[in-house]
């Protein structure tokens, strides 16, 4: 296979990313893949070194020496036509990283790419006044960055589940595929060190042959927060114990002055940035390693100190599960104070516990062996390019009102698919006639369309009539094809547009039910079942005028008191309380309101006489005589009239026992 490898950093850069391309580069090669590496330098001229092609690059020098180079190059696309590529694999997202998909989506190549750099981290370089506010849009822009590069490929490659799992939060729909970066064990393995040359590094930077070193290497930047345990040796008296800071970048002289402020110079040592063949011999210098980073998308610095034996101290993070385990293959701290006591007591184990950790330390490495690094590798290779076969074609265009609608084809499908989107994914995916659209993105329009016509349904919907948060959420739920995140989705765009308001729809109804003589009970309740904050229901209703509600109160009461007959007056009161509290009025104000009533007019004896004649025609045709006689008195006690006043009315019509 021809594989091209696109990074903004290479050899002789030392971090992370370089070592995970070099071994990969290596592994490759030496399995009989045609590898071209395509990255930058500091040059105004493109420079070809074999299998490696180099594009201008601008220096930033606030950036820990980061090469930028411009997204688009014409000599450089037609070098890397030349390579006739199987697969571009790319390393980084920025300056070449673009040339790459730019060239990928010209020459037609399948993309693969490693997500090394967990960006939110990094926003101290550009918010360096540590305002909130622009944290926030930076990370925001984050996102929806890694959303699209990552989007822009036919398969992710994450380092770690931390990792991905950042991916999945950004809302990245393309197959994530985790595979720890792989280390060649080789340069690693303490039995092939040239011993000599360790011992004369101890040497150059005076340390004994009986002093204890614990090492950190890497980038001396912010985010790797090296000031923790420079700190924790303020807490350490032993003059035999040091600290050996191997690496170089933006915060260098700040830690410097740092240990000359606490008066460490005896215990910390710096050595700078030093050439990535010679790395292996610091580590051998050490008697085990820290580093305080809670950044890492894997953190090939733990592994190579593991692969050397090295216990480690390091605070928690994702990506130490399995790889440093407390008392096992090392120690994990909060504070540098907490450091301090830990490697303390580390040392002042006996040497052959000490010499117990090495060898638990090297064994949790076993599955970073840069051959099954490779072997993984390949696989993502492989269905990259058979899903980059599978890729559609646009082969129309229908531009709607406010969407456009795309017809797209491939030779395993009868006829072209269909399918509505909206403008900003048609410009965001850049889409014209002939371009390829791989089957993660068609099926995720596919079902971006579902949830779009569900969209324009509901607004259809809420234009003839207002419709709370939670009356949406079951009118979306009863929808076909829409799962908890459509509809989450949905309903919170509908809130940001302003098509569903709760609070909106409160005060609306509020207005109409204040005049149907409704209490605020029944209102609270009707709005509780709509869905409504019970906050918001009482932010409004303590709105409401005491003096409105009594009156809303009295006014239902007489319309009561006349719609309430067969009953005694007691009764009559009664009924209209119960029907008042039942129309949401308070219990009190439901009593005085009827108190205020005046039965004077009503006549008891009429209505008595009523509601016998009506406690006849229902019980007549099933009993008689006594039993009939005793049901009438029955059912004019339950109307709640007196029982001497049912036994004269009776009396007084002649009643006659058969």
């Amino acid at each position: 296979m021809r594989i091209g490898l696109f990074t903004d950093t290479y050899t002789p850069d030392i971090n992370g990313v370089v070592s995970s391309i070099v071994t990969l580069q290596k592994e490759l090669e030496k399995n009989g893949h045609d590898v071209f590496v395509i990255t930058n330098h500091k040059a105004a001229r493109m420079k070809k070194e074999g299998n490696v092609l180099r594009l201008p690059g601008l220096e930033l020098k606030w950036l820990y020496g980061y090469k930028l180079s411009t997204p688009y190059h014409f000599a450089a696309r037609d070098e890397v036509r030349k390579m006739n590529l199987d697969v571009i694999h790319v390393h980084t997202e920025f300056g070449v990283g673009m040339f790459a998909r730019i060239v990928a989506k010209y020459l037609n190549i399948p993309v693969v790419t490693t997500y090394h750099t967990m960006y939110e981290d990094y926003t101290h370089y550009i918010n360096r006044f540590d305002i909130d506010e622009v944290d926030k849009v930076s990370k925001k822009v984050i996102s929806t960055f890694s959303r699209a590069i990552s989007d822009s490929a036919q398969a992710v490659i994450s380092p770690s589940e931390k990792t991905k799992e950042t991916l999945q939060k950004y809302g990245v729909k393309t197959p994530i595929y985790v595979i720890p970066t792989g280390l060649n064990f080789e340069n690693f393995n303490r039995e092939s060190i040239n011993m000599e040359k360790v011992k004369e590094i101890r040497h150059q930077y005076g340390i004994a042959d009986d002093d204890h070193v614990i090492t950190f290497v890497g980038r001396i930047a912010p985010e790797k927060s090296v000031d923790i345990p420079i700190e924790g040796f303020r807490y350490i008296d032993d003059p035999k114990i040091k600290l050996l800071i191997v690496g170089g970048g933006p915060q260098l002289d700040e830690l410097q002055a740092m240990v000359k402020k606490y008066h460490l110079e005896n215990h910390v040592i710096f050595t700078d940035k030093k050439p990535r063949e010679e790395v292996p011999y610091y580590y051998a210098c050490a008697d085990c390693f820290v580093s305080a980073s809670l950044t890492e998308t894997q953190g090939m610095t733990y592994i190579e100190a593991l692969a050397c034996e090295l216990p480690v101290f390091a605070r928690w993070d994702d990506v130490l599960k399995d790889l440093v385990v407390e008392n096992d293959s090392g120690f994990l701290f909060d504070t540098p104070q907490e450091f301090a006591r830990k490697l303390i007591a580390f040392f002042a184990l006996p040497q052959d516990e000490r010499d117990a950790f090495r060898k638990r330390a090297k064994a949790k490495i076993v599955k970073y062996d840069s051959k099954v690094f490779y072997s993984k590798v390949m696989s993502v290779y492989y269905q990259a390019i058979d899903d980059f076969e599978d890729a559609y074609e646009v082969v129309k265009i229908k531009t709607l009102d406010d969407y456009v609608r795309i017809y797209v084809e491939n030779d395993k499908e009868d006829q072209p698919i269909k399918i509505l989107i909206r403008l900003d994914d048609y410009f965001t995916y850049k889409i014209r006639l002939h371009t390829m659209l791989d089957r993660y993105t068609v099926a995720d329009f596919q079902h971006k369309e579902i949830r779009l016509e569900a969209y324009r349904a509901a607004i259809r919907k809420l234009r003839i009539k207002d419709y709370t948060r939670k009356e949406m959420m079951l009118y979306f739920n009863r929808l076909p094809g829409l799962g908890k995140e459509d509809v989450e989705i949905l309903l919170n765009e509908l809130e940001e547009k302003g098509y569903i308001n709760d609070q909106r729809y409160v005060l609306d109804r509020l207005d109409s039910m204040q005049f149907s003589l409704t209490g605020k009970g029944k209102i609270r309740r009707t709005l509780l079942n709509k869905g409504i904050d019970p906050e918001i229901i009482d932010q409004a209703l303590n709105n409401f005028d005491d003096v409105q509600e009594a009156d809303k109160a009295r006014k239902m009461a007489e319309k009561l008191m006349n719609s309430v007959k067969d009953k005694s007056a007691a009764m009559k009161k009664q009924t209209i309380i119960q029907k008042l509290i039942r129309q949401g009025f308070d219990g009190d104000l439901a009593r005085s309101s009827a108190e205020e009533l005046d039965f004077s007019g009503v006549d008891d004896s009429e209505a008595l006489t009523k509601t016998i004649q009506k406690a006849l025609r229902n019980y007549a045709r099933r009993y008689q005589g006594v039993q009939l006689r005793n049901k009438v008195i029955a059912y004019c006690l339950q109307k709640g009239f007196r029982h001497e006043d049912v036994i004269a009315k009776i009396e007084e019509m002649e009643w006659q026992d058969e």
